[in-house]
């Protein structure tokens, strides 16, 4: 026996699945996230007018409201938020569809979005990237810089394929590959007393003026959460956003600072500064690799994945 329609014409069970379409689910996807009938127009590229139809012609065959609309824009209502938890494994079973049919259809072809934080992108990353798209001329690659934690978002929503992130912050939900291992060093002004020792504690750096990041970064979550725990004043003199300005500032005499090795090192001999080794067990800091479940990601991200994670020849 077949369910009869409601009183509203809508359709039940796989009779709803047919009716949908993904440019609507799209939309509505855009609507949330942006928070905006709008924002969702100008990002799908589609007339307000369009957009807005669209979705009341979604809501009459689902049978339910999926946004409330108010003076400020749009939120999901319980139906809505039901809905979006759906998408994101949906979405991504598209893209993966297409990213795989073109690989199959014309060789080794794709798409992957990479999100990578400061360290990557200023160490380890530019050489394996450019191996790995020699390689595979085929593969568009996306690569945006970011902060961890923002990339960890990222990949979890589903905005990105792959992640490049501080090991040292947590990562619930996603699946983590181990990729490479930065070294922590003390940047020291030329001439600061420090620079006569063979290696500088983090004890050492206690009430010294100090170049920092911005708070977002994983790096100064790291120092902020280790001088908590240590009882340290870290007397942060500036902040930047930058590793570069963090050079700068340090050369300029406006503290000392720690970074990564690979962000330092090459400027050692054309910057009036001093690098020193940071004794502590946390000064080893891992990169990893994160991505939602491997069996999810696209051919040509496992591509990727299977590049970065090759031992050094």
């Amino acid at each position: 026996m077949t369910t009869p329609p409601s009183r509203h014409g809508t359709l039940r069970g796989g009779a709803i699945a047919r009716r949908l379409d993904p440019t609507s689910l799209r939309l509505f996807r855009a609507a949330v996230e942006e928070r905006s009938l709008a924002g969702a127009a100008e990002r799908e590229a589609i007339a307000l007018s369009a957009a807005s139809r669209r979705i009341t012609e979604l809501e009459q065959r689902l049978g339910a409201a999926l946004l409330r609309r108010h003076d400020r824009g749009v939120a999901p209502t319980a139906a809505g938020e039901a809905l979006m938890a759906h998408l994101i494994g949906l979405f991504d079973l598209f893209d993966r569809i297409g990213a795989d049919m073109d690989a199959y259809a014309a060789g080794e072809r794709g798409h992957v979005r990479l999100h990578a934080n400061m360290s990557a992108v200023s160490g380890f990353l530019p050489e394996a990237l450019a191996g790995f798209l020699t390689s595979h001329p085929g593969i568009r690659l996306t690569l945006e810089e970011r902060y961890s934690a923002d990339i960890l978002r990222a990949v979890g929503s589903g905005a990105a394929d792959l992640g490049l992130v501080s090991g040292t912050l947590p990562a619930p939900g996603l699946h983590v590959t181990p990729w490479r291992e930065d070294r922590l060093l003390v940047v020291l002004p030329e001439g600061h007393p420090l620079a006569k020792r063979e290696s500088i504690a983090f004890k050492q750096l206690d009430g010294v003026p100090f170049v920092g990041q911005s708070e977002e970064t994983a790096l100064q979550k790291l120092y902020r959460g280790r001088a908590a725990a240590q009882g340290i004043t870290l007397n942060e003199r500036v902040n930047v956003s930058g590793f570069d300005g963090v050079r700068r500032m340090v050369e300029a005499g406006l503290g000392v600072a720690i970074l990564p090795a690979t962000a330092v090192q090459p400027y050692a001999g054309v910057l009036r500064i001093g690098l020193k080794p940071l004794a502590e067990p946390w000064a080893a800091r891992p990169l990893v690799i994160v991505s939602r479940a491997p069996d999810t990601l696209s051919a040509a991200a496992r591509l990727l994945v299977a590049q970065l994670t090759r031992p050094a020849a």
